[in-house]
């Protein structure tokens, strides 16, 4: 008796004490109101708290001024000579391409490794979805086992006199388990023994046994609840939304460095196309004062002259090799297996750089980017799935209380050890009463465990990122707010370049007609010269310069405003690869081939862009 009141006495002490041990935890409270049940309104608040605090930073005022209705006009008058150039060879028996901003583009999100890399990753987290989801597949099972006993008995009488114990059993059972909405586990399965024994405790010795049953296992504390198990869905899914953001806000930069490339190349050819034109302007000149030398110009004025000369040379060397290294920098980006494969040495940019200016003010684009931006996307997804971790943590700490219910009906087969359908007609007969099997399983911690510093470590994760969340936001006001300043300011600087290129282009032709007509003399008429001349230089590539900045200031602005892909005709798209699985891409609306002599081409929709034959020019 002494075991059943040991029993009994522990199973009274858990039913009496669990009550007041949970109360005392506070693990009714983490079990049903808990960051998972409080999402919304969590998320709610901390929305409400980021408006405020962007509402804070639009009270800003120290803003760029406008460009004026003059500067506006100096752009829009500005006709520099290397715009029609640019689009034109700069080598004879090159294989050139002329293709847009748009076709290299395009070329980018078919071909590019880097946008592949970019792709894969929202692929592989959609994943997690899946793999929440497959916790719910039903499973069929089967077990075996066979055992032979050989025992030495401890009584012959009940082995009949036998000195030895010898039992054979063969088990097998077989069904299907699933996991339940509420976290718990069903199994419905059939269990049939074979038996053949000498001992005298079984009649007959040689039989048959059926067990049909199904059970539950349902956690009432850690791992349960329909709550619980829903917010592994949820937090999945954030997980996939939160890689689209990133691919976009990757593809983005991807594409702006592109257009930045681009743009790089269409400055060094137009540098280029100064210097060579300075160098040409520079050699007939000096031809002309050694021609001079002996009758009004000394060695030394030759000598001044040919200096000049050389030194325009070295610049026109150097100002070569930085197109062949913009033009590396854009191969690269791009990654168009067809330039190798046609043999292009050339890109010639056919778009021309943007004039037209676009007023913006800091309050509407501040309120484009935390719309649209994918950074505060991420942001907002990040931190919920932060809160559902966090409230997952908090029932995973609890203590383990499962309840066990089982139903099963049990039958004999007694003609023979293998008579399985006898046993299982014999259960069938007796189901209006079958037999059950009520439990629970109990588990408490007695100290700090693995779980609960896991919920200290979700709790630390969720404020920082809050905390990283505000940080990205006054992060994209600070760079919208910069990057609106340095549009405005690039523009501003545009007209004023345009302006000191026209005085210094006057200034030049003051100076050669003053020395043609001989009204300077001498070295002094010449070093006037030459000096203006590098003034000239200077202004064209300054001026060149803020074109080239100006352009870019534009579609850095539509970034930072978070309208890039918008404004390009962009999607993102996931495409199923039967071979490799899906992988995500971006595609234009309706792409834009190059446009070989001046046109435009559109493709179809889905069709891979083509660059024009590159011929030599």
């Amino acid at each position: 008796m002494r075991p059943r009141l040991t029993l009994r006495a522990a199973l009274l002490a858990t039913v009496l004490l669990l009550p007041g041990t949970a109360g005392a935890q506070n693990w009714g409270t983490d079990r049903f109101v808990n960051s998972i049940t409080q999402v919304d309104a969590i998320d709610a608040r901390f929305r409400a708290q980021i408006r405020d605090e962007v509402a804070r930073l639009h009270r800003r005022t120290n803003e760029a001024a406008e460009p004026s209705g003059g500067e506006r006009q100096a752009v829009r008058a500005f006709r520099p000579w290397w715009m029609a150039p640019v689009e034109r060879s700069l080598e004879s028996g090159s294989r050139a391409l002329p293709a847009t901003l748009a076709f290299m583009y395009d070329s980018a999100l078919v071909n590019s490794q880097q946008m592949r890399v970019f792709g894969d990753l929202p692929a592989i987290r959609e994943t997690t979805a899946r793999e929440v989801a497959g916790r719910y597949v039903p499973r069929a099972y089967a077990e075996g086992r066979y055992s032979d006993v050989n025992d030495p008995t401890q009584n012959i009488a009940q082995t009949g006199g036998m000195q030895r114990l010898l039992q054979r059993e063969r088990t097998i059972e077989f069904g299907l388990r699933q996991r339940l909405p509420t976290g718990g586990d069903i199994a419905i399965g059939q269990r049939f023994t074979a038996l053949s024994t000498n001992s005298t405790f079984f009649n007959p010795q040689n039989q048959a046994i059926s067990r049909s049953f199904i059970t539950i296992v349902q956690p009432i504390l850690r791992e349960g609840g329909i709550a619980y198990n829903r917010s592994l869905h949820e937090v999945a899914r954030i997980d996939g939304r939160a890689a689209l953001a990133e691919f976009r806000r990757q593809s983005e930069g991807h594409l702006t460095e592109i257009a930045r490339a681009y743009w790089t190349v269409w400055l060094a050819r137009a540098q280029y196309l100064q210097r060579q034109r300075l160098v040409e302007q520079t050699r007939p000149l000096v031809r002309r004062v050694e021609g001079r030398v002996g009758l009004d110009a000394d060695t030394g004025f030759s000598a001044r002259a040919r200096a000049a000369l050389t030194v325009r040379e070295a610049d026109l060397v150097r100002a070569r090799s930085a197109v062949r290294n913009a033009e590396a920098r854009l191969r690269g980006l791009v990654n168009d297996p067809r330039f190798e494969t046609e043999r292009v040495s050339e890109f010639i940019p056919l778009d021309r750089p943007a004039t037209d200016y676009a007023p913006s003010t800091l309050e509407g684009l501040i309120g484009n980017a935390v719309a649209f931006r994918p950074e505060v996307e991420q942001v907002f997804l990040s931190h919920r799935a932060a809160v559902l971790r966090e409230g997952q943590a908090q029932v995973e700490s609890l203590p383990r209380f499962d309840v066990v219910l089982e139903a099963n009906m049990g039958g004999r087969g007694i003609t023979s050890q293998g008579d399985f359908g006898a046993a299982f007609e014999d259960a069938r007969r007796f189901s209006n009463r079958p037999g059950g099997v009520v439990g629970f399983r109990v588990e408490v911690p007695l100290g700090t465990d693995d779980a609960r510093a896991r919920l200290d470590r979700r709790r630390l994760e969720t404020r920082q990122v809050e905390s990283q969340g505000r940080s990205t936001l006054a992060t994209i006001v600070t760079e919208v707010e910069v990057t609106l300043n340095e549009y405005r300011v690039a523009f501003r600087e545009l007209a004023a370049r345009a302006t000191a290129l026209a005085a210094a282009d006057t200034d030049v032709r003051m100076q050669t007609a003053r020395l043609a007509g001989g009204a300077g003399g001498g070295i002094d008429a010449l070093d006037r010269l030459l000096l203006a001349q590098d003034r000239l230089a200077a202004a064209e590539e300054a001026a060149a310069q803020a074109q080239a900045t100006f352009t870019v200031a534009f579609t850095q602005l539509a970034r930072v405003s978070g309208t890039f892909t918008a404004s390009e005709r962009m999607d993102v798209q996931r495409i199923a690869d039967a071979n490799r699985g899906p992988v995500y891409v971006i595609r234009r609306g309706e792409p834009e081939g190059p446009r070989p002599g001046g046109g435009s081409a559109r493709p179809a929709p889905n069709a891979q862009p083509r660059p024009a034959a590159a011929q030599p020019r």
